[in-house]
């Protein structure tokens, strides 16, 4: 559908040609009015116009300044002057701008206007249709490419093609990844019955990563029924936050499709490494999940490199032991949630005590698994846990030696446990209008920064976006989005008084367009932006 402005400071001229092409063209065109140039502006600034057309000599804007400010607006509209005078000044003027397309006289009658307009709307519609045709061919040549690279990708984790090769026959890149700079490697387990259960699921971790992701770029590969591969990179040298960045973000994704699915996802986050590695870091994770506890009970578990040397290749002694150990992780994590500390050395306690004083209670891969828990439960509860780094240094040292000795484990497991205990029971302390006063708080103080979303919010809150959700509305009896929305409203009202353009306030008020928050601003308020600020401007 097509939108035509017809501009004239002559209303008779106007209602008279509106008519007629309105007649002429019904549901497949819009057909708006102005009755002056800044009438004309202002329609401009909020509607998408195809065609216009304009008288030239007008008292407040003339018909080539409109043009101008419609250039900046609309660079592919299409201009037809309509005028009283055989001006050849105005015709010149006229002609540099691009999307000037003719100069018609009044007295010629508006059966010659009314075919003018004809021909650039036919003009408009066949540019449009030859646009979608660039750009579906564009879109065809881009899928392929990235199925040949994807492909390329898959047969060198496989081990199927040699990197060198893989990288002359695309030096500029694999789907978006630099081959000169270093990679994460990520390996996720979907327990899904068939090939389109995990293709689906594929697709919906790939859109939750889309929608996170700030930092990095991605390729997602199925080199294996069932064992999805990410490769993560930023872009030159990989900062030492980046990998706990990655562990964060997939652990709430794992948590999000444990809910909303019911889906049983692991993941494991592999150390950085480049293109020319992947082959080898691909096997190395691999085993590293085969080998530990990890899969059973669908933690997030950061590759050691050294661990993994040094522990690869040792098989469990007695099948009952695997058995305990996860029996011990869900009470730990029971007692974690519900218990008490002193409930919780109890548990450890009693860990330690199955084994001789000179033998370490658990096996490197399952000291790996409990790190992991702890790390989980303790950032669930504070984005920024203190005690992660001290979970970190028992990692190093875990990677670096082995092994960890009792005398060293003991102590620093029960002070951990200690600690998520006190931050669980202050966490619960919160009074909860204090809670829901400092989210309100949040959102005024957040609604400046363009990217006022639920996720957002609740990383600055400290909870998980969908309980954050539930708990202002049990709390308030209003949902919070309807909080957002009336912070965004009055922060896009306050920005149109001070005299932003509409499509200014759009993207500082975070809209992907002027038309979805002209649409936003009418549904909330009754009246276009435009109405709002001459009913400003009148008070």
């Amino acid at each position: 559908m097509q939108t035509i402005l017809i501009v004239d400071d002559e209303p008779n001229i106007v209602e008279g040609l509106a008519s007629q092409l309105q007649q002429n063209y019904g549901d497949r065109a819009i057909v708006l009015r102005a009755y002056s140039g800044t009438h004309a502006l202002s329609i401009l600034r909020e509607n998408q116009v195809d065609v216009v057309l304009s008288d030239i000599c007008m008292p407040d804007l003339d018909g080539l300044s409109l043009m101008e400010e419609t250039e900046s607006l609309w660079p592919r509209a299409h201009f037809i002057f309509l005028s009283g005078f055989d001006d050849f000044q105005y015709i010149h003027r006229a002609s540099k701008s691009p999307l000037y397309r003719g100069y018609l006289l009044k007295m010629e009658g508006d059966e010659v206007v009314l075919q003018k307009v004809d021909q650039e709307i036919r003009l408009c519609e066949e540019e449009a249709r030859a646009e979608l045709e660039q750009e579906e061919a564009r879109r065809q040549v881009e899928r392929m490419q990235a199925f040949l690279q994807r492909a390329a990708l898959e047969s060198v984790l496989r081990g199927g093609s040699a990197w060198a090769h893989m990288a002359d026959r695309f030096p500029h890149g694999f789907s978006g990844l630099e081959t000169s700079a270093p990679v994460i490697l990520i390996l996720g387990k979907v327990r899904q019955r068939t090939v389109s259960d995990t293709l689906d699921m594929l697709v919906k971790i790939d859109r939750l990563l889309a929608l996170r992701l700030t930092r990095f770029r991605f390729v997602s590969l199925l080199p294996e029924e069932g064992a999805p591969v990410w490769l993560m990179q930023r872009g030159g040298v990989l900062e030492a936050a980046d990998a706990s960045y990655l562990y964060a973000l997939f652990e709430s994704i794992q948590q999000r499709l444990a809910e909303t699915e019911g889906a049983h996802v692991s993941f494991v986050v592999g150390s950085a490494c480049g293109l020319a590695e992947i082959a080898e870091k691909y096997t190395l994770v691999k085993r590293i999940y085969a080998f530990s506890a990890f899969g059973q009970d669908h933690l997030v578990m950061a590759d050691e490199a050294t661990f993994a040397q040094r522990v690869l290749g040792k098989k469990s002694r007695v099948a009952g032991e695997q058995l305990r150990f996860s029996q011990l992780l869900q009470r730990l994590r029971h007692t974690l949630e519900n218990g008490t500390a002193e409930e919780a050395h109890a548990l450890l306690k009693e860990a330690f005590a199955r084994c001789p004083r000179d033998q370490a209670p658990l096996r490197p891969e399952q000291l790996l698994t409990l790190f992991g828990l702890l790390l989980q439960m303790g950032r669930e509860m504070e984005p920024n846990w203190s005690g992660e780094s001290a979970v970190r240094a028992l990692i190093n040292q875990l990677a670096r030696s082995g092994a960890l000795s009792r005398e060293r484990l003991q102590p620093a497991l029960e002070e951990l446990c200690a600690q998520l205990c006190r931050l669980r029971d202050l966490r619960n302390a919160h009074d909860a209008q204090a809670v829901v006063a400092r989210i309100n708080r949040c959102i005024e103080q957040s609604v400046e920064s363009y990217d006022l979303s639920l996720t957002g919010l609740a990383r600055m809150i400290g909870f998980n976006p969908s309980y954050l959700s539930r708990f202002y509305r049990i709390n308030t009896g209003r949902k919070l989005s309807e909080q957002i929305d009336a912070a965004k409203l009055q922060h896009a009202k306050r920005l149109l008084v001070g005299g932003e353009l509409i499509k200014n306030v759009a993207e500082r008020t975070g809209f992907a367009s002027p038309s979805a928050f002209i649409l936003f601003f009418k549904r909330n308020t009754g009246m276009t932006p435009g109405q709002f600020c001459e009913q400003a401007t009148e008070k």
